[in-house]
């Protein structure tokens, strides 16, 4: 009994050690471990690499967040100023400040709205021109900066480019009653009582006119 037990501690003594630690303790399958084990200094580069793209992405976030937030406190502001020329210079202050912020767009139609009340309708029409070229037609600004264009080609009586302007605004939903009532009245200027006509009967016929409009409508055309 004696000799056996001592073959048994013989042989616990030349058999070699197997590595034991906490991916064995973690229950993981011999491959993965023998994997991670191989590729050790690899797989620290890529969490660490991680680690740097989570960091990195919320010092982003955190950074544009607080732009839009200063480029809307410093917006709000510029609208508030009862002088032109102090409100005007706030504005070009957001455009060259935070000119990626959405605040920068809204400095835009603000500078063309004050263009146009100016009546400085070139000015107007250049700074609109500007704005819907940069817009997709899905922005819900670029139905604002179309009907700006199109008052501002009207006051500025270059009325073909009025009549285009409200066309293509006639196109989208929710704005063909106003624009037709716009194209009927520029007809209606231009002596093309047919093309009035036609323009009034497609405000009648618009379900999203009011009431109100159309009884004004009606009689307009009564009388023409």
């Amino acid at each position: 009994m004696s000799e056996e037990n001592t073959y048994l501690q013989q042989e616990i003594l030349n058999k070699p050690l197997q590595k034991h630690g906490l991916l064995e303790e973690l229950n993981l399958p011999p491959k993965a471990i023998r994997f991670i084990r191989e590729n050790r200094r690899n797989l620290v580069i890529a969490v660490l690499c991680c680690v740097l793209a989570i960091v990195g992405w919320s010092s982003l976030s955190y950074y544009l967040a607080r732009q839009n937030d200063q480029a809307a406190a410093l917006l709000s502001k510029a609208i508030e100023q009862g002088e032109p020329e102090q409100r005007k210079a706030l504005l070009q202050k957001v455009l060259g400040d935070y000119g990626r912020t959405g605040s920068a767009l809204w400095a835009k139609v603000e500078l063309g709205h004050m263009a146009l009340d100016a009546q400085q309708y070139d000015e107007a029409v250049k700074v609109y021109l500007a704005l819907r070229d940069d817009l997709s037609v899905s922005s819900p600004a670029f139905p604002l900066v179309q009907l700006s264009l199109a008052q501002a080609y009207e006051h500025k009586n270059a009325l073909p480019e009025a009549l285009a302007a409200y066309q293509r605004l006639a196109e989208i939903k929710g704005f063909a009653g106003e624009s037709y009532l716009a194209m009927g009245r520029i007809h209606e200027l231009q002596k093309d009582l047919p093309k009035a006509k036609e323009m009034y009967g497609k405000v009648l016929a618009d379900e999203g006119v009011s009431p109100e409009v159309k009884d004004k409508v009606q009689a307009k055309l009564e009388r023409l």
